[in-house]
C-alpha cells in the first residue's frame, strides 16, 4: 500500500503494523504481531504483562466489554489480569448519567473478575462523536504457564470455545436496531455466551501443557491463525470442518454475504500444544464443559498457511479489515 493512500476502517494490516513495530522496538524486546500482551521484567524472576484495547462501538454493555476484551489479552498470554486503567473520551452534550452507568458497569465487571481499577482519565472533547473507552490491563503470569516455550513444526492447533461469539452479538444487535434480516435464533444462541476467555485459558493453562495461546479478535479466526504463524515464523494446515461456530452463525453470514472466518471472534481461544499433550488439554476443557477440538497443526514456513474446505486445500485468507465492517455502513 502506498503510504499516501487513505487507510480503510479496521485494524492496521500486519505488513504496515510490522513497519511501525520495527521502528519503535529495541534490540532485546518490544511488541510483536501475534503477541497478545507485552512482557515487562521487574526483576530477574518477576514479570508483569501489559495490554491495551479500545472499545469503539456503542453497546449497553460497553463497560463490561472493556474489562473482558482487555482481560482476554492477559489470559491469552498465560497470565492473570489484576490491575486496570481506564480512559474515557466523551463527546459534547453527553449526560452524566450515561457516563455513570458505564463506569458502574466497568466497576461491577472488574469486581466479578477480581480486578482492581487503579487509575485512568476522563475527558469531554469535540474530537469524538461517541463515547470511546480505552483500557490498559496489567497482570502476572500464571504459575502453571511457562512463557519460554517455542512454537515449532508439527504442533497441534486447538480451538477452544465457539468461533464467532462477538460477531454474533454485534450482528444480532445491528439487526434489532436497523430491522435488517432479523435472526432470533442467532440472538438466542449467542446472548448468554460470554466474550471472556477466562475459563478457557485458566482451564488449559492449569494442565501445564500449553505452549502458546492467541485471542481471535478483529479479522476473525483466520487472521488470528495468520498472526500465530507469523509470530512463530511457521506455516499451518487447518481443516474447516473442525472449526465450531456459534449455532446459526454460518447461515447468518451466508445471508449477509460475509465470510465467517473473517468475523470478529472474541470468546474463543487458539491453543498450541505438543501432539503428545493435546489430549490432556482437550480432556480438561471437556470436563469443564468447554467445547474444544484440534483444527490443524503447524507446518514449516515454506508450506504456507493452508485450509482444507470441501476436500480442497487452498490458501488461508487473512482479513485486514474485519468482515463485520461490511454491514456497519
Amino acid at each position: 500500500m502506498n503510504k499516501n493512500n487513505k487507510l480503510p476502517i479496521g485494524k492496521l494490516n500486519n505488513d504496515l503494523l510490522s513497519k511501525i513495530l520495527n521502528a519503535i522496538s529495541n534490540e532485546t524486546s518490544g511488541p510483536k504481531v501475534g503477541q497478545d500482551s507485552a512482557e515487562i521484567s521487574v526483576s530477574e524472576k518477576d514479570f508483569i504483562l501489559v495490554s491495551t484495547d479500545p472499545i469503539t462501538f456503542q453497546n449497553e454493555n460497553i463497560g463490561e466489554y472493556c474489562i473482558e476484551i482487555n482481560s482476554n489479552d492477559i489470559y491469552a498470554s498465560g497470565g492473570i489480569p489484576k490491575w486496570f486503567l481506564l480512559s474515557i473520551l466523551i463527546p459534547e452534550n453527553t449526560n452524566f448519567k450515561n457516563i455513570e452507568e458505564i463506569t458502574n458497569n466497568v466497576s461491577k465487571t472488574a469486581k466479578k473478575y477480581g480486578i482492581k481499577i487503579v487509575g485512568g482519565h476522563t475527558e469531554i472533547t469535540s474530537s469524538v462523536n461517541q463515547i470511546i473507552l480505552n483500557g490498559t490491563m496489567i497482570g502476572t503470569y500464571s504459575k502453571n504457564f511457562n512463557p519460554n516455550q517455542r512454537v515449532t513444526q508439527n504442533m497441534d492447533i486447538i480451538l477452544a470455545g465457539y468461533c464467532g461469539i462477538e460477531g454474533s452479538k454485534i450482528i444480532a444487535e445491528l439487526q434489532n436496531n436497523k430491522k435488517r434480516v432479523k435472526n432470533l435464533e442467532l440472538y438466542n444462541s449467542s446472548q448468554n455466551m460470554s466474550i471472556s476467555v477466562r475459563d478457557i485459558a485458566i482451564t488449559a493453562v492449569n494442565t501445564k501443557n500449553v505452549v502458546k495461546m492467541h485471542d481471535p479478535t478483529e479479522g476473525g479466526i483466520s487472521t488470528a491463525i495468520h498472526e500465530l504463524c507469523d509470530y512463530a515464523n511457521l506455516g499451518c494446515q487447518i481443516y474447516y470442518e473442525k472449526v465450531e461456530f456459534v449455532p446459526f452463525f454460518l447461515e447468518t453470514c451466508n445471508t449477509l454475504n460475509i465470510n465467517p472466518l473473517g468475523v470478529i471472534s472474541s470468546g474463543c481461544l487458539l491453543i498450541i500444544s505438543k501432539k503428545t499433550e493435546s489430549k490432556k488439554i482437550i480432556d480438561s476443557l471437556n470436563i469443564n464443559k468447554i467445547k474444544s477440538k484440534i483444527i490443524g497443526y503447524t507446518k514449516n514456513k515454506d508450506y504456507g498457511k493452508k485450509i482444507n474446505i470441501n476436500d480442497q486445500n487452498i490458501d488461508l485468507l487473512r482479513f485486514d479489515q474485519d468482515e463485520i465492517t461490511k454491514i456497519l455502513k
